[in-house]
């Protein structure tokens, strides 16, 4: 579940681009990943991920370090974050692997732009999608409810290893 991971093995990422490998990747906690594949067969000119999660689902991430954010201060929407998918898994490891699962059925990490936003008032991990092409444009919006056990994630994600594995047997 933690795609991220994948980078740091890009030749396992080449791999299963060429089509001589697979690894089974569940799409997590977005929808719309079939038709970001289908478009990919054509020219594909953006993929855009904007999420928005509650700041609890936030904390402790190496960004909000890094930037000495308190996340208990923000006290309206705030956009945390802005660019590619590549530093996006960097500085939020565990709350933004749909992004280089994004990336890997799309453009790549380095061409896969990526916008975190926070709020006291975000209930849902929300994620939308944008893809523009040849084909038109593609855009899913899913709102998540975070995971009881976990808020860094939703149930939908844990539900989408759970059919991975279903397809897979």
């Amino acid at each position: 579940m933690s795609t991220g991971g994948l980078l740091k093995k890009q030749r396992l990422v080449e791999k299963i681009n060429s089509g001589h490998s697979t690894i089974n990747i569940p799409s997590g906690a977005i929808c719309g990943l079939d038709g970001l594949k289908s478009a990919m067969t054509g020219v594909v000119k953006n993929v855009t991920l904007i999420t928005r999660k509650p700041l609890k689902g936030l904390a402790g991430s190496p960004y909000l370090k890094e930037k000495n954010i308190d996340i208990e201060k923000i006290d309206k929407e705030t956009l945390l974050y802005s660019g590619t998918a590549r530093d996006a898994i960097r500085y939020f490891p565990q709350n933004i692997n749909v992004a280089v699962t994004l990336s890997i059925c799309g453009l790549g990490a380095d061409r896969t732009y990526v916008k975190i936003f926070t709020s006291p008032e975000y209930t849902k991990n929300t994620h939308e999608i944008e893809v523009e092409g040849a084909f038109g444009r593609l855009c899913t919006r899913t709102e998540n409810l975070p995971s009881r056990v976990n808020p860094k994630t939703s149930d939908l994600a844990i539900f989408s290893a759970i059919a991975k594995l279903k397809e897979m047997l």
